[in-house]
């Protein structure tokens, strides 16, 4: 758990920071410039437990299985539980990935079709690397990632 100052802020003056803070990591910076600003504000432990965070709420809305979460992303049980109550109370996390999560459903269900269509066993397709895809595909879909 972060420690802060006993003091509270003044809400006004929160609403200001939060607002310089999108004003610095907003949208308007590639990869990598967003990359090196989140790398100066915050600490790797820092960093590890955002991208965390937002991987876990992405994994449930997808629909993973909690164990496998908790087996790909080392989190605890207790941790995936306190991220679906978040998801039940999100005001933008949420809005964000639903539509990353609809695009992959779509590209799922065109990779599902080609998959069928040229999948093992079908006449002039090289079984060898259609398994492979296969298989590829079968654990993208069961870990989520």
């Amino acid at each position: 758990m972060t420690r802060i100052s006993k003091f509270q802020v003044n809400n006004e003056i929160l609403d200001k920071l939060f607002l310089l803070l999108f004003e610095v990591v907003g949208n308007k910076f590639s990869n990598k410039e967003f990359a090196d600003i989140v790398h100066d504000l915050f600490s790797p432990v820092e960093r590890i437990m955002i991208v965390k965070r937002v991987a876990i709420i992405y994994m449930l809305m997808k629909g993973i299985e909690n164990s496998i979460i908790v087996d790909s992303l080392k989190v605890s049980p207790s941790t995936i539980s306190k991220f679906q109550v978040t998801i039940e109370n999100s005001k933008g996390v949420v809005k964000a990935l639903n539509t990353i999560v609809k695009n992959e459903k779509i590209n799922d269900f065109f990779e599902n079709l080609i998959t069928e269509f040229r999948g093992p066993g079908t006449y002039g397709v090289d079984w060898k690397s259609s398994w492979q895809r296969k298989i590829d595909y079968e654990k993208r879909k069961a870990r989520g990632i």
